[in-house]
């Protein structure tokens, strides 16, 4: 299997291709760069014979890259090719080839995910009945120290139906790269037909997936199930939920309740210290921006949940000085009532 890709970029946008190069790098997918100076660059069209994916960017004019379109013919199709524009191209409307539309403002982040599914869906590799097991057992390797797309580029062809272990990795593959809705596809194929413990796990992912994807009524089904299976994290996705929700649906503003959430997050034994982290910090923030508003009483239940005495101590000071400044003026008015 040949874990590299081609990226061919025109010059002026060598430093978004670097940057691309990178994030998909960190994908564990190596990345030959090229930049676009001869019509028929040789070295890019023998790179190809190799490659798993060209990718043609070309962000800032038009890009013609019929010379590499034949080569890949030649390749008999082995390469898959992207193209990633901002202005569709001339040739773009005679080929069928895989285009991104990149937007102004579209994450370099998003896009590195896009190439990625691009390259899982038309890795090309025989599969028998004599190395599928062989293969499978790679793909797991491969998930195992991360090197999620060419773990799915492999998982898909070895999958069947009847394969639990593959079904729930490809889900978790897709998680990784973003891909919400196939990632929800399969484990919603999981979900009938996993036991209790792995059926909590399957929900709250389902939950956190369909809350990426503003699916909120689902994504509150989901983690309220997790919750009832016992799923250690799912109590505070829920939380999380009910707070940002409301940027999408005025009617789920439910933004206390998350916070409250958040406080019994830190309360219960089952919940995981990666959970509990991250609802202390939450409850912190929170906190912090309620007592620079003066509402104490409100800041000091959310200090008291994460333990710090000293802001506790602080709020309990800036209530009592508000009390007697309080009890000074109602007493001046009764004075100044009695003159």
């Amino acid at each position: 299997m040949k874990n590299y890709i081609s990226l061919v970029y025109l010059p002026q946008d060598e430093e978004t291709a670097k940057q691309l190069a990178e994030l998909l790098e960190d994908k564990h997918i190596d990345v030959h760069l090229y930049e676009k100076i001869l019509y028929k660059d040789p070295k890019v069209l023998n790179d190809l014979k190799n490659s798993a994916c060209l990718v043609i960017l070309h962000l800032s004019e038009d890009f013609d890259y019929r010379d590499y379109l034949r080569e890949i013919v030649r390749a008999s199709n082995k390469c898959q090719i992207v193209s990633v524009y901002i202005h569709k191209s001339t040739y773009q409307n005679r080929y069928n080839i895989n285009e991104i539309e990149c937007k102004e403002g579209y994450p370099l982040e998003a896009l590195a995910n896009d190439i990625s599914c691009v390259m899982v869906g038309g890795y090309k590799i025989s599969v028998t009945p004599f190395n599928r097991k062989k293969l499978k057992q790679q793909a797991l390797d491969l998930y195992n120290r991360g090197h999620y797309v060419w773990a799915l580029c492999l998982l898909l062809k070895v999958f069947k139906i009847n394969d639990l272990t593959v079904k729930e990795k490809i889900a978790s593959a897709y998680t990784q790269l973003m891909n919400c809705d196939k990632a929800i596809n399969y484990y919603s194929i999981c979900l009938p037909i996993t036991d209790n413990d792995s059926n909590g796990q399957i929900c709250n992912n389902l939950g956190w997936l369909y809350t990426q994807t503003k699916n909120l009524a689902f994504a509150e089904k989901y983690l309220k199930l997790a919750i009832e299976y016992g799923n250690p994290d799912a109590l505070y996705n829920l939380g999380y939920l009910y707070e940002t929700s409301w940027a999408y649906d005025s009617k789920m503003r439910r933004t206390r309740e998350a916070y409250d959430i958040y406080c019994e997050v830190l309360n219960q034994s089952t919940t995981s210290e990666q959970s509990k982290a991250q609802a202390k910090e939450k409850l912190k923030h929170q906190a912090d921006k309620l007592l620079s508003r003066r509402n104490y009483a409100a800041a000091m239940n959310y200090y008291k949940a994460i333990g710090d005495g000293a802001k506790v101590a602080e709020c309990l000071r800036n209530i009592k000085l508000l009390r007697q400044a309080y009890e000074e003026r109602k007493a001046r008015e009764a004075e100044e009532t009695a003159e």
